[in-house]
């Protein structure tokens, strides 16, 4: 059985490479997506309308997919073996289910930190996406600063202030050290390295500040790789040293094409996008070799699609949207040739609603880097559906479904539960873990579903008493984001309207 590996800073997660999904977007309701960020690359005539930030996300999960990005933890790699005796006296290796991380069957809220303001510009809210975890400290990215808690008491271990709002991705701490971008005079173009152990920052280098039309850079996309960070700019892709900032590399894109995103892990992946005038002819998805910047093998996107999500890059599995949406409708995943193995399709069949576009029968609640309602292990893609009324329509419910990768088809398909929607969190052990969500008699409650089987149980209740504190925590119509992280379960605002009392939400 394959499972996630995880780092110091537990990326990258399930769904990928980004740890927690970073992009914290704010869900239409019911709409199972979330726009990218306003700025988001590449630029016009590429670039998405600005749109509200908020719930991705992660992440994101989860987070969280990629990923990711959900940050969703799960049991270490490695084979457990258990040595039994036949009646023959011969010892076989039978596999041993891996161990679950130690966790509370009953937990409640713990501690909580109070919300940072942040400034309110054009309705858009501020954006703070970032989330990580030690053994110790939740490392949490706020508007302007990066700030750690003690996982057990909630007390501030430490903040280091930034001389402008944070932008651009949320590259998962690796290595001790945390590098990301914040804006000066009105661009994302200031690189920092912050070392997480002197709480301090070790250096900074500015980047672009503007793309070929003269607009300033809003955003910028970047991947950890190893002991550099790869950039992806408006025409190229380069790679700076986390040791000073300098640049080692930097491959141009082909003439005509545009460079998108990139996103890191397992597999270093990027996005480029060939342009006419207005029109964009054509889509290609590349695995880059950090070494030197060259592509080892390139995926041309189906035409009328659009790469809309990665959510994991080992195994390699994106999420596509038709070119002018932003709803993932289905699931590709290649091989480590780029070649297709498999497509999970996520829309109701030639259903359509009234401006035309697709209706899911799925709601992994995707952006560029990952799905907060998506997990991928064992070689599998763990999807919650759509909500479903009960008969008397007096209450909803979902089920979660197991995809294979190899050939994609379902696995098995369980309910959450009467009056219950589960969203899956993370890995724990063998199973998945899924989130169900309180109703306003009883509280919400971690539920776990074994990966093969998805024979279910209760991982973890929390109280009735507080099932409004815990629905106001996760939040109606634009949720907050979840994270499963050493058996410790948090509820996390990613972005802030300046309403917020509370920032994040720590269960025992």
């Amino acid at each position: 059985m394959s499972q996630p590996s995880y780092g110091p800073y537990n990326p990258p997660s399930p769904q990928g490479w980004t740890g927690p999904n970073p992009y914290a977007q704010q869900a239409p309701q019911h709409g199972g997506q979330a726009p990218p960020p306003p700025g988001f690359p590449p630029p016009a005539p590429q670039s998405p309308p600005p749109g509200p930030p908020g719930r991705r996300p992660r992440r994101g999960l989860i987070a969280l997919v990629v990923g990711i990005v959900v940050a969703l933890a799960g049991a270490g790699g490695g084979a457990w073996l258990y040595l039994g005796e036949d009646s023959g006296g011969s010892h076989q290796a039978k596999p041993k289910p891996k161990p679950e991380h130690p966790h509370k069957l009953h937990s409640s809220i713990d501690w909580k930190a109070p919300a940072p303001k942040g400034k309110i510009v054009d309705y858009v809210a501020s954006d703070a996406r970032g989330t990580w975890f030690t053994d110790r400290a939740v490392i949490k990215q706020e508007i302007k600063n990066v700030k750690a808690y003690d996982r057990k008491s909630g007390d501030v271990l430490w903040t280091v202030p930034l001389p402008g709002d944070i932008c651009g991705d949320r590259t998962p701490p690796t290595g001790g050290t945390l590098a990301l971008t914040f804006k000066a005079k009105g661009a994302c173009n200031q690189l920092t390295l912050i070392d997480l152990a002197t709480h301090r920052r070790l250096w900074t280098t500015p980047l672009a500040a503007e793309y070929e039309d003269g607009k300033a850079v809003q955003y910028v996309s970047s991947a950890r790789s190893g002991d550099a960070l790869v950039i992806a700019g408006e025409r190229s892709v380069e790679r700076r040293r986390l040791s000073d900032g300098g640049k080692d590399w930097s491959v141009p894109v082909r003439d005509g094409w545009f460079q998108g995103n990139v996103v890191g892990g397992d597999r270093l992946l990027s996005t480029t996008y060939k342009v006419r005038g207005k029109r964009t002819l054509a889509r290609e998805v590349q695995e880059i070799d950090p070494r030197d910047g060259s592509a080892k093998w390139t995926w041309p996107v189906p035409k009328g699609q659009r790469v809309a999500s990665f959510v994991s890059t080992s195994p390699v599995v994106i999420g596509l949207a038709e070119s002018d949406e932003f709803q993932v409708n289905q699931f590709i995943t290649l091989d480590g040739k780029g070649d297709r193995r498999s497509r999970i399709s996520i829309a109701k069949k030639g259903v359509r609603d009234k401006e035309g576009r697709l209706e899911m029968a799925y709601e992994p609640w995707c952006d560029m880097v990952g799905c907060d309602a998506a997990v991928v292990a064992d070689d599998t893609l763990y999807l919650p559906t759509e909500d479903m009324a009960s008969e008397d329509s007096d209450w909803e419910y979902n089920k979660l479904v197991a995809f294979r990768l190899d050939n994609g088809r379902p696995k098995w398909s369980k309910d959450a539960g009467a009056k219950r929607t589960a969203l899956p969190v993370g890995i724990d052990g063998d199973n998945v873990i899924a989130y169900s969500t309180p109703t306003g008699e009883s509280g919400g409650k971690l539920v776990r579903f074994n990966l093969a089987s998805g024979k279910k149980s209760l991982y973890q209740q929390h109280p009735d008493s507080e099932s409004e504190d815990e629905r106001d925590a996760y939040g109606i119509g634009t949720p907050n984001e979840l994270y499963l992280d050493r058996g410790q379960f948090f509820i996390v605002a990613e972005t802030l309207t300046g309403s917020e009392k509370i920032f994040i939400h720590a269960y025992e």
